[in-house]
């Protein structure tokens, strides 16, 4: 009789959901399409029909040389939350985790953002709100790390 060839199937699915894994890439702030004040999507999080992700957190990098926020701001502030569609139709932003950071401040410097838990289904989107009009498009790089058994969809906004 042959050996049976799913017997450790429940622990390597185990194993791979306790597994961190990371999705990195750029977004764009697109100066023609931002109004101040205005928050603005620049990536979202889509979880697959069947599948949730937990722990998830993204980072962005607001000092990339030559054509970051840093770069390119200096004394307009961003401010980056996440939003979910509560009732199914509309993105609502959850409070701020930081206070506005000015560009010329934002020198050297990230920002986390805790997403949490991501239903199966359920897109998340990463808002920001600039305290003024952009000079120019800017590139914020991003990583997105999470635990779930298959990849989310990522949608980034191009300039």
């Amino acid at each position: 009789m042959p050996a049976w060839q799913h017997k450790d199937q429940p622990q390597t699915l185990v194993e791979d959901f306790n597994e961190f894994a990371v999705i990195t890439g750029t977004t764009d702030i697109d100066d023609s399409a931002q109004t101040e004040s205005t928050p603005y999507a620049v990536l979202t999080i889509a979880a697959d029909a069947y599948n949730a992700l937990t722990a998830v957190e993204v980072q962005i990098d607001l000092a990339k040389t030559t054509t970051g926020f840093a770069a390119v701001e200096s004394s307009a502030t961003i401010q980056i939350a996440v939003a979910r569609k509560v009732d199914g139709t509309n993105y609502r932003r959850e409070a701020y985790v930081e206070a506005a950071l000015s560009g010329t401040n934002a020198a050297g410097r990230m920002q986390k953002i805790p997403v949490g838990n991501v239903a199966a289904g359920e897109t998340v989107a990463i808002y920001i709100v600039l305290s003024a009009d952009a000079t120019s498009d800017m590139e914020l790089p991003y990583k997105i790390i999470y635990r779930g058994l298959k990849a989310p969809t990522v949608t980034e906004v191009a300039a």
